[in-house]
């Protein structure tokens, strides 16, 4: 045959050679899947968009997309085998969401929603899987509403002047209220209110007094926290109305005198009522500071303090022990270990070494915290492949920081903590015999949360963690 002939078989079989080695390193190429910079904002009832893209770019077929929000089921979307799949829905979404597949093939998976509602708002987690390669990102959705323009009420006559007061509602976040003069200048207001209505939308009110020649043309504007959008009302009041302001001051000053009299003398009686108060105060503070020492020596201070190590068998490949097992660290760069059946797969999870079956015993825990993190025990029999739940219905008794939130991982819905300060060092406390799993604060030395009595069922339990993105946790001892 012509040497042509050759040659251009030889550059055909190279290009194609090519284009299946950059396929083949192109799937081999760990997933790697991001979200926007900072939060996503949307008014309420408009739709929305929730970037997350994947890269490298994959094959759309291969790949598997959930959109959840605190669980993987019920889902807010998901989409698997070149399909959306609708089964495990969460209700409040059903026919509100839809994942855009006009970008699947440029690496993006955005999901959009439509009709926004309060609800929404909040942490969403985009959880791509191909294989036995996956990974997540958060983006985070807020929710606003501009609310209806201030409607201006004189209310009555008060202090040689006229109350007026300025109402709106139908806000989220909550608004500024802001009185301003002619001249832009901002006034102070006499009293103001906040209210929520069912759906969680806020109605404010502001009043303000005029005087006569002072400031009788004035504004009110209701100023949105997230946005520079705002709505206004402006009214002038004439002299003439201020007429029949003054004579309330002497109204006013005879009240103030009566007033002046009755506190003389309430504050007479209040001093002789006020020694037996305060002495009777004082005891049933010392009682109470006693019975808050009982009960944090009775649940902080357990018969026997454990030294935990955790296991390495049971640690997911992206978590790096330390070498004495004392430490463990997220690092999300996979370890070549082997998959066996007690190691966890896909939760970042490790259990300790030891576990117990009888006894009261406690271990303390200090996390540094990246991406969240949550602490507890675990009973042996523990889910460790595929999806879990974590909640005692699975076999584990946790707190943690959790999606921005310190809180208990209760069912059916979690146990938000907001007035405890999340601390850098917890201790848990396991009462095997009694069923009771209980965490305190080392920082704060304070009770934090105590689970429901549970019946361990004679199965053995186990110090239990799970790490978020970048989180650094240690054993104690």
């Amino acid at each position: 045959m012509p040497s042509g002939f050759h040659l251009h078989c030889s550059l055909l079989a190279f290009i194609i050679y090519g284009l299946v080695f950059q396929v083949h390193e192109l799937q081999s190429a760990p997933l790697n899947v991001t979200g926007p910079p900072g939060p996503i904002t949307v008014a309420m009832g408009e739709d929305v968009v929730l970037p997350c893209r994947v890269s490298p770019e994959q094959s759309v077929q291969d790949i598997e997309v959930i959109w959840f929000r605190e669980h993987f089921s019920p889902f807010v979307h998901r989409y698997k085998g070149g399909q959306d799949q609708y089964g495990e829905q969460m209700l409040q979404y059903q026919g509100r969401t839809e994942l855009l597949k006009d970008s699947l093939t440029n690496g993006s998976m955005d999901l959009k929603i439509f009709h926004v509602q309060l609800s929404d708002r909040g942490n969403y987690t985009c959880f791509v899987h191909r294989d036995s390669d996956y990974d997540e990102a958060v983006v985070e959705l807020k929710v606003t509403a501009s609310g209806s323009a201030p409607l201006i009420a004189l209310e009555r006559y008060q202090d040689g002047g006229i109350r007026v007061a300025c109402r709106s509602a139908g806000w989220y976040p909550q608004p500024q209220v802001l009185w301003q003069d002619p001249h832009g200048q901002h006034l102070p207001s006499l009293s103001e209110s906040v209210t929520r209505d069912k759906s969680g939308l806020f109605a404010v009110e502001s009043s303000i007094i005029l005087t006569r020649g002072t400031n009788q043309k004035l504004s009110c504007s209701v100023r949105h926290a997230l946005h520079s959008q705002e709505q206004g009302s402006a009214f002038y009041i004439s002299d003439p109305f201020f007429q029949n302001a003054h004579p309330w001051m002497t109204a006013l000053g005879v009240a103030l005198v009566a007033v002046v009299a009755l506190l003389v003398i309430a504050v007479y009686l209040f001093k002789i009522k006020g020694k037996h108060e305060k002495k009777i105060a004082t005891q049933e503070a010392e009682l109470r500071d006693c019975d808050a020492e009982i009960a944090w020596r009775r649940y902080a201070v357990p018969i026997e303090e454990v030294n935990v190590v955790l296991d390495p068998d049971t640690a997911h490949c992206d978590l790096v022990l330390s070498d004495d097992c004392k430490s463990v660290k997220r690092e999300d760069t996979r370890q070549d270990i082997p998959d066996i059946p007690e190691r966890f797969n896909p939760w970042r999870c490790v259990l300790g070494r030891e576990g117990f079956t009888s006894g009261r015993c406690y271990w303390e825990v200090e996390a540094v915290d990246g991406g969240g993190w949550t602490v507890g025990v675990s009973r042996e029999d523990v889910k460790r492949k595929g999806e879990i739940e974590f909640k005692p219905e699975e076999g584990i008794w946790a707190v943690g920081q959790w999606a921005g939130h310190f809180q208990a991982l209760t069912s059916p819905n979690r146990t938000l903590l907001p007035e405890i300060q999340t601390p850098k060092r917890i201790r848990v406390s396991l009462d095997y015999e009694e069923g009771r799993v209980a965490f305190f604060s080392v920082d704060e030395e304070i009770p934090i949360f105590t689970f429901p009595l549970a019946s361990f069922e004679g199965m053995r339990v186990h110090p239990w963690v799970w790490l978020g993105p970048g989180t650094w946790l240690k054993m104690w001892p």
